[in-house]
């Protein structure tokens, strides 16, 4: 790797303010284009609301000093590439600058949406690159790095690349190919069985891992009658449970010998494999929770999204609930309590009776406008966009990822997307010091009530308010 110079930097800084700008260009067009996409577009103040959020978020470094929101990006990225050793001032200053023009979107729309239109056209002004060109090396957005990989006619999908594979195997001996071949099949279900492999990034190298190691142990009931689909979607899986660390590496040994020794050395189709750099060493089974600063940071991220990636995301966050029931929830999930007044969601596709329950919509997610969202869709899914389960997780690795939140806790627990449940749940136990309360919401069965546990009837959407009326992300 040659070493990180300036030019560098400030030609990478060029491509993502080109689209910025191209971005502050649309922001007129946005609440036509929302209209034509079948949605109802948020009203003004709405608007400002998340305008404000996003700002405060990105100008805070500016004043005090902590590692700004583009930093780590930039390390990140730029290290793929070169020798950044020495770079590290200038790449900090670089992230500095893009945050401060990341801010100037915010503060363009919010022009806009007071009607100062000639703040707006100002503001868009001094975002206009002044020279707007491809740099040398061509770099994706920041959010989806990819390793540059040479042109190659016909690329492979995965399962193509793989029955190539398995034929190049020819020395595997019975037992071998078929365990091997097991392993795969949740290889393929998570990176794409039709994805053309120089599609395939070290990101979802390091994410199909993080999905293995929360899979069963597939030796054990009921597991062991589960497809690999079943066993990807199972969640509240016990601690003795889970998959041994010794195999979750195994599935990085399957994967380097796929992409790095075949498609790699033998096949030229990358010339840098995916799992080129990834390791994985073993892990306590555990999750973990995330802290009151990386919940303020991944929440604040969840509102500046868009579509179903918005309101998933939050929901899980201020509900506690699992993956799967928020991402099948329909419009008819959603009901109003008439005692209390509140909105709450009913949670009825469960295997067991206390997952049958109300769960109070926090008024966050009433402020932010998520009853507006069902009101649009009326009837029907609420998210038809998410096929599967996987889709979320995959999506959650990728903001942690770029928000810079360690897999990884102080104690070795893994922390994915199903830890925003167990950080809801922790947090809803620190502010009500009810268990009973707090089970009920997230759908666990009471426990520690002895006798008792007969005569305790279901409690009302009003006894349960305060369980997430205390919660408080940001």
């Amino acid at each position: 790797m040659r070493k990180l110079t300036q030019q560098d930097i400030d030609d990478y800084l060029q491509e993502l303010n080109t689209e910025l700008y191209e971005d502050a260009k649309g922001i007129p067009a946005e609440a036509r284009l929302t209209k034509l996409s079948g949605l109802e577009p948020v009203t003004p103040d709405e608007g400002k609301v998340y305008t404000q959020v996003i700002s405060g978020f990105l100008e805070s470094s500016f004043y005090d000093g902590s590692e700004s929101f583009t930093e780590n990006y930039l390390t990140k990225v730029l290290s793929q590439y070169y020798d950044i050793k020495g770079m590290e001032t200038e790449i900090a200053s670089a992230g500095i600058k893009y945050d401060l023009s990341l801010k100037k979107i915010q503060d363009a729309r919010t022009a806009f949406l007071n009607r100062d239109h000639q703040g707006y056209e100002k503001i868009l002004d001094s975002l206009k690159p002044p020279v707007i060109s491809v740099p040398s090396v061509v770099y994706s957005s920041v959010s989806n790095q990819t390793i540059s990989q040479p042109t190659v006619n016909n690329v492979p999908t995965l399962a193509e690349a793989w029955a190539d594979f398995v034929k190049y195997k020819s020395d595997w001996t019975p037992r071998y190919k078929k365990e091997m071949e097991g392993m795969f099949s949740f290889i393929e279900l998570i990176l794409g069985t039709d994805t053309p492999v120089t599609q395939i990034k070290k990101s979802d190298i390091k994410n199909m891992l993080e999905v293995v190691e929360s899979l069963p142990q597939r030796n054990k009931n009921p597991y062991k009658k589960m497809t690999p689909q079943e066993c990807i979607d199972c969640e509240d899986i016990g601690e003795n449970d889970f998959i041994a660390s010794k195999s979750v590496a195994g599935y990085l040994k399957l994967c380097q010998s796929l992409f790095s020794t075949y498609l790699t050395d033998d096949k030229d189709i990358y010339t840098v494999s995916p799992t080129h750099g990834v390791k994985y060493d073993s892990k306590s089974k555990p999750y973990g929770a995330y802290s009151q600063t990386e919940m303020k940071k991944l929440v604040t991220y969840f509102i500046s999204l868009s579509d179903w990636k918005k309101w998933v995301f939050l929901l899980l966050a201020y509900t506690g609930a699992r993956r799967k029931e928020i991402a099948t929830l329909t419009a008819e999930d959603v009901r109003l309590d008439a005692d209390s007044g509140r909105h709450y969601l009913m949670i009825e596709d469960s295997k067991t009776e206390a997952g049958t329950r109300q769960i109070p919509l926090h008024n966050k997610l009433v402020k932010l406008g998520f009853m507006d969202l069902v009101k649009r869709i009326g009837k029907g899914k609420l998210f038809p966009e998410v096929t599967y389960n996987n889709q979320v997780t995959k999506v959650f690795h990728d903001i942690r990822e770029n928000l810079d939140i360690p897999h990884l806790n102080d104690y070795n627990e893994r922390r994915i997307v199903h830890s925003l449940r167990h950080t809801f749940i922790t947090s809803a136990l620190k502010s009500t010091g009810n268990h009973i309360l707090v089970q009920q919401v997230v759908g666990h069965e009471h426990s520690n009530i002895g006798q008792t546990q007969r005569y305790t009837h279901r409690l009302s959407v009003s006894d349960l308010l305060c369980v997430v009326d205390g919660i408080k992300w940001v």
